[in-house]
């Protein structure tokens, strides 16, 4: 088996058991701010005066955040890149919500890992591996 062809199978396993998605299936909250986005890909810019920027990938400013928490929040939940998203308005439900989600995404980048090391023991290229199942599903661990 090749390293593509491994990464190929494991994004299908993955896709396949199903994805859970951000932010539904880690949090509850009642009381939101609702954030309206572009509906692309988005990443984490500089801080400015103490706020977080978020820009497309092609380095149009669509947001300004309060915290890198808000902005991790944006990033994991713009996953399936809807038009609007909505953010808790309690800031611990919303650390509650992301922690649950990154120890989620960290126990499929150390799935991944694993099968990749008993797949090919002598390589070292897990990361790369781990960075394209992610790609291919449109993950992101900030």
């Amino acid at each position: 088996m090749s390293e593509k062809e491994f990464v190929s199978l494991s994004a299908s396993r993955l896709a396949s058991n199903g994805i859970k998605n951000f932010p539904h299936d880690f949090t509850e909250f009642k009381e939101y701010t609702e954030f309206k986005l572009p509906g692309k890909a988005l990443l984490v810019g500089e801080e400015f005066f103490g706020k977080h920027e978020i820009h497309t990938a092609e380095g149009v400013s669509v947001l300004h955040v309060e915290s890198y928490l808000h902005a991790k929040y944006i990033l994991y939940a713009n996953r399936t890149t809807p038009q609007i998203i909505h953010i808790p308005s309690d800031n611990n439900e919303l650390k509650a919500g992301v922690q649950k989600y990154e120890s989620y995404l960290d126990r499929i980048i150390k799935d991944i890992e694993a099968d990749y090391k008993k797949t090919f023991p002598e390589q070292k290229n897990s990361k790369y591996a781990v960075n394209e199942v992610f790609k291919l599903l449109n993950l992101v661990r900030v």
